[in-house]
């Protein structure tokens, strides 16, 4: 049953609130604010699948807490700041906030941290938003930065059902659906991919990628090599497509297809690690 709710309701919703936002409030205030549509309807359904509760306990639980912070932000910048500073403070905001609850469970640490702690925290920050640059650079292309986003979420996925976690498997199924509902209207209708996106589902994908490895430290090696989905575009672009209005449709294909060799090749490392 909650499989079935967590391929259903994801897509469903994110489509819904998606098509509302954009024709609802017209081509331009509707364009910005359509990709709040994406974490909106991840969060209602992963709150009606899991019911976690309202305290961010442990890391599965805080995927909720984190994903809603980055898309207030998210929202925020694509509304009302409107400024490339704004989007750099925000990601730095986000994920500074993010990854201090993830590594200590506690916003407001009491006492200073230990300094493998500091070590640790200032790491996974500069990974954090080494990563969320890199979306950044990927936003140009719609397609590119939607497919390569569902596609690291379903790796997450494919690591965590090797490592038999299935909250966390499905999060992160339901998170690539959200995606996918996005980019078939998107697909349909000219829409951009906001910070809303950006911050929301990076942000989002870094708390699944932090539980997962927090969860099953054995799966870590696996992870390591999700970052290489980041530059599958490059490699899609090389390959040969037809000189006609089909190659709009083979493109996010043969991205997907080459952005799932790393995804393979995770899963792999996974099931040899993995107890």
């Amino acid at each position: 049953m909650k499989l079935t709710l967590g391929i259903i309701l994801p897509f469903a919703l994110t489509l819904v609130f998606t098509g509302g936002l954009r024709l609802g409030l017209g081509a331009e205030r509707g364009a910005r604010l359509a990709g709040a549509a994406v974490i909106t309807g991840f969060l209602i359904a992963w709150a009606i699948v899991w019911r976690p509760g309202w305290m961010p306990s442990d890391p599965f639980t805080r995927i909720g807490h984190i994903a809603l912070g980055a898309l207030l932000m998210g929202v925020l910048v694509d509304t009302v700041i409107r400024r490339r500073f704004a989007t750099v403070i925000a990601a730095v905001a986000v994920v500074a906030v993010s990854v201090t609850a993830s590594v200590t469970g506690t916003l407001m640490p009491r006492g200073p941290l230990p300094a493998d702690t500091l070590i640790l925290t200032g790491g996974l920050i500069a990974i954090a938003l080494a990563v969320l640059a890199r979306l950044d650079r990927l936003r140009a292309d719609t397609t590119v930065v939607l497919v390569i986003t569902a596609m690291l979420a379903l790796a997450v996925a494919a690591v965590a059902a090797v490592a038999h976690d299935v909250p966390l498997s499905i999060t992160a199924v339901m998170l690539s659906l959200s995606l996918a509902a996005y980019g078939v209207i998107a697909a349909l209708i000219p829409l951009p991919v906001g910070d809303a996106i950006v911050l929301g589902a990076g942000a989002t994908l870094l708390a699944l990628v932090w539980a997962l490895a927090a969860t099953h430290p054995a799966v870590r090696p696996a992870l390591l090599l999700l970052p290489l989905m980041l530059f599958a575009d490059g490699t899609a672009r090389r390959v040969p497509l037809p000189k006609a209005r089909i190659s709009g449709l083979l493109f996010p294909v043969v991205l997907a297809g080459v952005a799932a060799l790393p995804l393979v090749l995770a899963a792999a490392v996974a099931y040899v690690t993995a107890p």
